[in-house]
């Protein structure tokens, strides 16, 4: 996404005059020149320094992140998938779509702590294990094959070869 500088000036010169805010009483509040936010506002300057910029949009109450995602200088991060252990007095796994591992385990942490999902022991540790899941490389472990009952294993082999008949589910392969 390309930056939209123009866009950027709009939305703070609307948000100004929404609020009815003169240039020289914001630039009072912030202290810059009236002159120097005229020029940022009528895209003249297409630069602003990053501490005035931040004070603007405060007396202005604009989200900031927001703003820099609509303008292009931020992008939006696709949500990954984790798996998040937790363990205390048990453990118990789960899988979460969040943004990276510190949001997936923040998550987690307090949905186990408010919906008592997981038995606390207050005196042991409280721990939180995040690890992201590769879906395009997402196979079965060892661990989990071993976990898989034989018969279970044995049918989702059939269930991929050629000789297993999708109507009855049965393996043709000694007919």
């Amino acid at each position: 996404m390309k930056f939209d500088y123009l866009k950027l000036a709009e939305i703070i010169k609307e948000r100004r005059i929404e609020l009815g805010i003169s240039t020289r009483k914001l630039a009072e509040k912030i202290g810059i020149s009236h002159a120097e936010i005229s020029r940022f506002e009528n895209g003249l300057k297409p630069g602003f320094y990053f501490i005035p910029f931040i004070k603007l949009c405060k007396e202005l109450d604009l989200d900031i992140e927001v703003l820099l995602k609509v303008v292009g200088l931020l992008e939006e991060k696709e949500d990954k998938k984790y798996v998040v252990r937790v363990v205390n007095a048990d453990e118990d796994f789960f899988e979460i779509n969040a943004k990276n591992e510190y949001e997936a385990a923040k998550i987690v942490s307090k949905f186990v702590i408010q919906n008592d999902i997981v038995d606390l022991d207050f005196n042991k540790k409280f721990e939180v294990e995040v690890e992201e899941i590769d879906e395009e490389n997402e196979e079965i472990s060892d661990e989990e094959c071993e976990e898989l009952e034989e018969d279970s294993f044995m049918k989702m082999q059939c269930e991929n070869c050629k000789y297993h008949c999708p109507y009855c589910g049965e393996c043709t392969l000694g007919e």
